[in-house]
């Protein structure tokens, strides 16, 4: 493992003063400008903590909001940035033992206020521990683990406090767009077993038409909504908060699942408090 860090700090590391959050934050904002030739309006620390393991490697996960030209124009962008520290060295990529960088390893931690009532779903919000999930009802591995996970923080209120935040790949899934909506108004009722349901519709993935899905909708869970009630600005504004949510915790597919705050990459680890 020292080893292993040793070459990276060779091949890519940067010397610095001193490292601490706002060195790193001014260091980052001078060498992308230098770099990119755009400039940098701020930058913004999402999260930060010690790698476990790694001899005292820090992880920064980073906002930068910048002004970049797109042809013959100047636009506002905000990009995502990874890097590592340890002492007063900054690198941008960092390797474990099995040559994995740690960038793609890790993600920023859940912030506190992510753990808000609207999103409680299931279990207790006192539980020993809580469950984050982002999610897209349409996607066939989110199909295949979330409803169970749901049924699991229901089953142990003890263990489990379930946060929800809807993730719709309206990209290859747009019928999620109007799904994901409706289950926002089951959720807001407290109505735990619909939102389950919604993840067994049958209902093309590709289909557009909100008539045909409000209709298959009413079929499965014997719920009326209107094209108004999925349309209100209540609902825009949720999703729009949970749209913001994904990019703070840097989320990039479904099922995407914190535990106490860290990412679960194996998606499985509520399994191990489970006796």
């Amino acid at each position: 493992m020292k080893l292993k860090i040793l070459l990276v700090i060779i091949l890519f590391t940067l010397q610095v003063n001193a490292v601490d959050d706002n060195g790193v934050r001014h260091y980052i904002k001078k060498y992308m400008e230098k770099k990119t030739g755009s400039k940098v309006n701020s930058v913004e620390t999402i999260s930060s903590y010690e790698i476990a393991g790694t001899d005292g490697w820090e992880v920064y996960f980073l906002s930068l909001d910048m002004k970049i030209k797109l042809g013959k124009t100047y636009q506002n962008r905000t990009l995502p940035q990874v890097i590592f520290t340890k002492d007063n060295k900054i690198t941008f990529s960092l390797k474990d033992q099995n040559d994995q960088n740690y960038a793609k390893l890790l993600k920023p931690k859940v912030p506190a206020e992510a753990y808000d009532d609207e999103h409680f779903l299931a279990g207790s919000k006192n539980a020993a521990h809580k469950i984050l999930i982002l999610s897209d009802p349409l996607c066939p591995y989110c199909q295949e683990i979330v409803p169970e996970i749901i049924s699991m923080a229901q089953q142990h209120p003890e263990l489990f406090g379930l946060y929800y935040y809807h993730l719709p790949l309206l990209k290859i899934h747009p019928a999620s767009d109007v799904i994901t909506k409706a289950m926002h108004l089951f959720q807001n009722e407290g109505d735990v077993n619909n939102v389950k349901a919604l993840y067994h519709l049958l209902i093309d993935p590709k289909e557009t038409n909100v008539d045909k899905i409000l209709k298959a909708i009413k079929t499965k869970t014997g719920k009326s909504f209107s094209k108004s009630d999925i349309s209100s600005s209540d609902v825009k504004s949720a999703m729009e908060f949970d749209k913001a949510m994904k990019k703070r915790l840097m989320v990039t597919g479904t099922p995407t699942i914190f535990i106490d705050g860290v990412w679960d990459p194996t998606r499985m680890r509520y399994k191990n408090y489970i006796k």
